[in-house]
């Protein structure tokens, strides 16, 4: 059975979706454990979603986002000795050091990137499209924690038609219970070793399409404000 620290920041949809799938007769029972749950916000209302869960308040963790968050996480993973943390919604930059020690898994969709979460990369996603005058699916995917923000190679991939007149809030939408299914398996698979490695998908394919992919994220950054994180 995998072992995983389950980080979150906000809602925690995806971390209660996975909680949901280990219970008997989930996809992942018997398979994955989540053995603790880690906040970067004692605000997140997704520790409220995981209590009323049923997940034991001794095995939830709140930590802070500034300069001691690698020492923090450090205690926190050195007690529970996870095959593997999954940052399922967690905003801050992963130190290093978490690195250096412990094997991370990340929950993604469409362009990344510094800051590039949320609605934003929904919203690059479909902007690049429209200054490429193409209707292209935005990819879903679980992947590997690396050193830069999203740049893992990929465990997991599914792609998913942006609807034609869907905003990118629409978008974000509908496609979360999808991000909740593309882990859940991305896990299953993981635990029954059925896992091949693949790059991280590019939605640009030439240096002209990377220049519209590039103004489309500054786009993103202007039309939605920052997070909690500054970014």
């Amino acid at each position: 059975m995998i072992r995983t620290v389950n980080l979150i920041s906000g809602g925690g949809s995806t971390n209660l979706a996975v909680l949901e799938e280990q219970k008997s007769g989930g996809k992942l029972f018997g398979l994955v454990e989540t053995v603790a749950i880690v906040s970067s916000d004692p605000q997140a209302t997704g520790v409220k979603k995981a209590l009323d869960f049923g997940f034991s308040s001794a095995y939830i963790h709140i930590v802070s986002s500034g300069d001691s968050l690698a020492g923090e996480l450090l205690t926190i993973l050195d007690r529970y000795q996870p095959d593997y943390f999954h940052q399922l919604g967690w905003m801050p930059k992963t130190p290093p050091e978490v690195l250096d020690r412990y094997k991370g898994l990340n929950q993604h969709l469409g362009p990344g990137g510094k800051w590039m979460y949320g609605v934003r990369r929904v919203y690059a996603h479909i902007r690049s499209c429209q200054m490429m005058g193409e209707r292209r699916p935005i990819p879903i995917f679980c992947q590997r924690v690396e050193s830069q923000y999203d740049e893992g190679d990929v465990i997991f991939l599914q792609y998913e038609e942006i609807l034609p007149g869907e905003t990118a809030e629409e978008a974000a939408e509908r496609l979360l219970p999808i991000e909740h299914q593309v882990q859940i398996e991305a896990l299953r698979r993981l635990a029954t070793d059925q896992v091949k490695d693949q790059p991280v998908p590019n939605l640009a394919q030439n240096q002209a399409e990377e220049v519209f992919l590039e103004m489309a994220k500054k786009e993103s950054r202007q039309k939605y404000p920052k997070n909690k994180e500054g970014k």
